[in-house]
């Protein structure tokens, strides 16, 4: 008969917590990055991840990811589990997209009036 003693011990039982946790993040998270565009479906507006937050937080939500909607200046932070549809991975295909979509609409306010100016200079560096 084996004896568990070890398998059991509290630092043993806290790393399989943990790890679970982690596990169980990465699941809500998906494949979100910061820099990245997603759409939760095909109707829903395109959102920029602007930083990600895995936690584990002592308070409310234990994990969070900051987004900004392409064409908004108003940035709000979730925790929303991933479901949707990755648009463009983070980098240069982010920023063409990004930038093609966010300078085909009209500036509502200052903000989206520097964003439209950076897009601009950054999409046709000449």
């Amino acid at each position: 008969m084996k004896h568990y003693a070890r398998t059991s011990s509290p630092a043993r039982r806290a790393h399989y917590e943990a790890a679970t946790y982690r596990r169980w993040v990465a699941r809500q998270i998906g494949p979100r990055r910061v820099g990245g565009l997603y759409r939760a479906t095909r109707f829903d507006p395109v959102y920029e991840v602007l930083a990600v937050d895995p936690g584990p937080r002592t308070e409310w939500p234990i994990w969070q990811i900051t987004v900004r909607t392409l064409g908004e200046s108003r940035i709000r932070t979730h925790c929303a589990a991933w479901e949707g549809e990755v648009v463009a991975e983070p980098g240069e295909q982010a920023l063409t997209a990004w930038a093609d979509r966010t300078l085909a609409q009209p500036a509502a306010d200052g903000a989206l009036l520097e964003q439209r100016h950076v897009l601009d200079e950054a999409a046709h560096p000449d």
